[in-house]
């Protein structure tokens, strides 16, 4: 509660000083989740009326621009969101095609060391590393076995597959991208000071790229490790209301376990 407080003190005397301050709380449901009976409530329900008190109250809250970030936000609090408070709402959306190669263009740089053979595709490294780009991302959105990653069960009876391109976000494409540079790191450092060692790649290649792609789904670290649906559902664009079940897609010749399934 103090530091709500020692905050919003320092927007309106940043404000008096003539500028404009913005108030950004990422995580929102954590400190202004929805109010319930429980012994965890009864913190939110002091600190949830202060908020609110901060933004409209005696001491209203003028030029200040607050913006919250969350990837919940159905569990933050109403009172919160309600119009007057909360203005605008904006849903950030999962990459498509075009918004995947925008992120691969921030982390492949022209600094980046590739594989000789990549260079030789263009005239130059930018074109080549677009090359390199385009056909990345075309080969993530193939709709192929390989890239089936999940099976939503609707309550209709409907089943549907998402696959692993439908729950992409920057933070995966960012990982990616250091797993292939690791992975070039090692194979240089493993064939440092060999002489005959024709053939083999000295840079980043997009073997490296499709195996740290794959490695990233496989490994799961990213996601849900339980059965729950409702874990699941926090990932995917669905309500809740209308899924029966999701289960994680297996190969049934891969060397994994069957696949789990949570019910609802």
């Amino acid at each position: 509660e103090r530091m709500v407080r020692e905050i919003f003190a320092t927007a309106r005397e940043k404000r008096r000083e003539g500028f404009m301050p913005f108030l950004f709380i990422d995580e929102a449901e954590s400190i202004l989740g929805t109010r319930r009976a429980s012994r965890y409530s009864s913190i939110l329900s002091t600190l949830v009326p202060m908020f609110c008190s901060e933004m409209d109250g005696i001491d209203s809250l003028n030029d200040v621009v607050i913006i919250l970030a969350s990837n919940r936000a159905d569990l933050i609090d109403p009172a919160i969101l309600r119009p007057g408070r909360i203005d605008r709402k904006i849903k950030v959306n999962r990459p498509n095609k075009e918004a995947t190669r925008e992120i691969y263009r921030i982390y492949l740089t022209n600094d980046l060391p590739y594989d000789g053979a990549l260079a030789k595709e263009a005239e130059n490294i930018g074109a080549a590393i677009e090359k390199l780009i385009d056909r990345f991302v075309t080969w993530q959105f193939a709709r192929r076995d390989e890239n089936k990653f999940l099976e939503v069960t609707l309550r209709s009876g409907r089943k549907e597959m998402l696959y692993r391109a439908d729950l992409l976000s920057g933070a995966i494409i960012a990982s990616v991208v250091e797993r292939a540079k690791a992975m070039a790191i090692k194979r240089a450092i493993a064939n440092a000071g060999k002489e005959n060692s024709p053939g083999l790649p000295e840079g980043i290649t997009e073997q490296d790229l499709q195996a740290s792609f794959n490695a990233e789904y496989i490994e799961n670290d990213i996601f849900p490790p339980s059965d729950i649906t409702e874990d699941w559902l926090k990932l995917v664009d669905y309500d809740s209301d209308n899924v029966v079940k999701i289960a994680p897609f297996r190969p049934l010749n891969a060397d994994r376990p069957s696949p789990i399934g949570g019910v609802i």
